[in-house]
């Protein structure tokens, strides 16, 4: 992010660092964690009859991940403000989204797969950025209040749209799947897409976002930023609360309230992620906006250390998929697995199809993941901060 003027702006974009460096350790443990339990043996696991409790709230603290990544890359942008021209922003905004819509495609999928045959593409989280971004850059022609607007919008109402589906024509169906229907939809010969992530409440969270930067940017004043940001995260959790306990509106899967009271919380906390619906963004965002009311005028010393790898999240992101698969290969060939056991064509990750250890070994693996990672993002945070590279710029 780009620094902006007044006192206040250290601390402020340093909590935006940290919370941001929290959820990448988030996402390193969900990821780590796709390694203990094998191939296929858990599908969701926030399945409640499934479950067990560790895995349950490991898979529910990554759900900050997605919405929080996507509310900051646009509060990155109104952070920003007027430091360049409008069409200058427009080109870099486009240019950057086309970035990580390939990154997708190439580098993040080599990385989940370590393959050139495996037959699916996975339109994920990278995807929906960048997609978020080309529309936010093309939005910079329409007037900043309608773009936030039209944001708040499309995240609160989205989830009337829930009921539609659309299957023809062909085009209109990859459209619709594409923003707000999850399907696998077919390429040629073996090969086919799966949009993951469809982008339409991403689009509108970016949009709100950029709202927050810009109004990070215009308030100065930090007990006014803490209290509307305490005022957000709380009318954000007890709207959330309110949606799934009545279930009127904001997730296409209702709460199951059987009347047994761990098991109906458990329950509203499985809110829909794919899209992400009304109730899993006010679920998420609600406590994002506490953390950054509660470390706006400095962060705890014991949490700094995450500002690290929020400071450059997209080499992070990469890095730890290539270091955790690589990990996991050596892993097995320590174990004894042979190399014909490996099978990068039937298996995503192709590892052995008994390869696994015990879910809480997930935390050892994440520990040694980070400190792997900890000299190569500071090494390339002083590389993008010194802007000897214009790839920097977009990762």
């Amino acid at each position: 992010m780009i620094g902006t003027s007044g006192t206040a702006a250290p601390a402020r974009l340093e909590a935006i660092d940290v919370l941001r460096g929290l959820v990448i350790v988030l996402m390193v443990v969900d990821h780590a964690r796709e390694y203990s339990a094998g191939t296929g043996r858990v599908t969701d696991p926030m399945t409640l009859d499934a479950t067990g409790p560790l895995l349950y709230w490991m898979r529910w603290a990554s759900h900050l991940c997605a919405p929080v990544f996507t509310l900051l890359a646009g509060a990155s942008v109104g952070l920003q403000g007027g430091a360049t021209g409008r069409a200058a922003r427009m080109r870099y905004l486009v240019t950057r989204g086309l970035v990580l819509v390939v990154l997708e495609f190439t580098v993040v999928h080599f990385a989940w797969t370590f393959s050139t045959v495996w037959p699916m593409r996975y339109a994920q989280v990278i995807w929906g950025l960048g997609l978020s971004l080309i529309v936010l850059g093309l939005l910079h022609w329409v007037p900043a209040r309608v773009r936030w607007a039209l944001g708040a919008a499309i995240v609160a109402g989205h989830n009337l749209l829930d009921g539609w589906h659309v299957t023809w024509p062909p085009a209109l169906h990859w459209a619709w799947a594409i923003l707000h229907d999850r399907q696998v939809m077919p390429l040629w010969g073996e090969l086919s897409v799966r949009t993951s992530y469809p982008v339409l409440p991403m689009i509108g969270l970016v949009l709100v976002g950029e709202a927050l930067g810009h109004w990070y940017r215009a308030t100065p004043d930090a007990n006014r930023r803490r209290r509307v940001l305490l005022g957000i995260g709380a009318v954000a959790i007890l709207a959330f609360v309110v949606l799934r306990v009545t279930n009127v509106y904001g997730d296409p899967t209702p709460s199951d309230l059987s009347g047994a009271w761990t098991r109906d919380v458990l329950s509203m906390l499985n809110a829909t992620k794919y899209p992400m619906s009304l109730a899993f963004v006010l679920m998420t965002l609600g406590p994002a906006c506490l953390l950054l009311a509660a470390w706006d005028r400095g962060v705890p010393r014991g949490a700094r250390w995450l500002r690290r790898f929020g400071t450059v999240p997209m080499f992070v992101y990469i890095a730890h998929l290539y270091l955790l698969h690589a990990l996991a290969i050596v892993w097995a060939l320590a174990l004894g697995f042979p190399w014909s056991a490996f099978d990068f064509r039937a298996r995503i990750t192709g590892l052995p199809a008994s390869f696994g250890f015990p879910l809480w070994v997930t935390l050892p693996f994440v520990a040694v993941t980070l400190a792997l990672l900890w000299w190569p993002a500071g090494w390339y945070a002083r590389l993008r901060a010194s802007r000897r590279y214009a790839f920097t710029r977009y990762i």
